[in-house]
């Protein structure tokens, strides 16, 4: 792997583009992974080159499409933000790996291991398709993982921060459910699923289960029940 790096390092340093792009196609997805990896760390640390690695990346999965094992990664904003071009260029927001999970998925569900500050950045998505090409977004709104489940739904189910979101997010989200609705019918089957998982992370944390919780309200929202009514099926 230092190896790899090291040859990466020289072709930038030489601003050798076409000798990056051969490089990437004759490498195996796991070192393609790693590529793509250090491109957006140096995307992160380099302002001014920013652009350049973007437009890298953008061209490397342009050439070889996104990689299956890297949809798990994106649970940030930032790796978002950076993928984003090539994302809607090759229309990989589609794309799933063997959980039949899209980048939404992993967004939304968020990263355990990170601070549970950390809230999925509905408002950029809602900018994104109401300013960007939206349709491969949409689709990847409603595509159902192997437990049946959205990436909104996703995100009721797993996202480990309680907290409520602040109103621009909370509005964002509510502005995706619409897409979602607008495209498919909510499945009813999933309701139950998801409160009993919401219930473990309640009881994890130590969390009330009452109606200040806003975790709640989204659920009673998007599955078109009344709060007290799921509070009562939690409970």
């Amino acid at each position: 792997m230092k190896q790899q790096m090291q040859t990466m390092i020289n072709l930038l340093t030489k601003n050798d583009f076409d000798g990056l792009a051969q490089y990437y196609l004759s490498s195996s997805e796991v070192e393609n992974i790693g590529q793509l990896a250090f491109l957006f760390q140096q995307g992160q640390k380099s302002s001014s080159r920013f652009d350049l690695y973007q437009q890298l990346i953008t061209k490397f999965i342009g050439s070889k499409t996104l990689p299956e094992a890297i949809i798990r990664e994106f649970k940030t904003s930032d790796m978002l933000s950076f993928f984003t071009p090539a994302l809607l260029a090759e229309g990989s927001f589609n794309k799933v790996n063997q959980f039949q999970r899209n980048v939404l998925h992993y967004l939304l569900v968020g990263n355990p291991s990170f601070a549970l500050d950390v809230q999925p950045p509905f408002n950029y998505l809602r900018s994104m398709m109401l300013f960007g090409s939206n349709e491969p977004l949409c689709n990847a709104l409603c595509q159902r993982d192997t437990q049946n489940l959205t990436p909104v739904e996703a995100y009721f189910h797993y996202n480990q921060n309680l907290t409520g979101l602040p109103n621009h997010e909370l509005s964002a989200l509510f502005a995706l459910i619409e897409i979602e609705n607008k495209q498919q019918s909510v499945d009813e089957a999933n309701y139950m699923q998801v409160i009993q998982a919401v219930q473990k992370i309640c009881h994890t944390q130590v969390q009330d289960i009452n109606e200040n919780l806003q975790r709640l309200f989204l659920i009673a929202s998007y599955y078109k029940k009344s709060v007290k009514e799921v509070i009562i099926d939690i409970l």
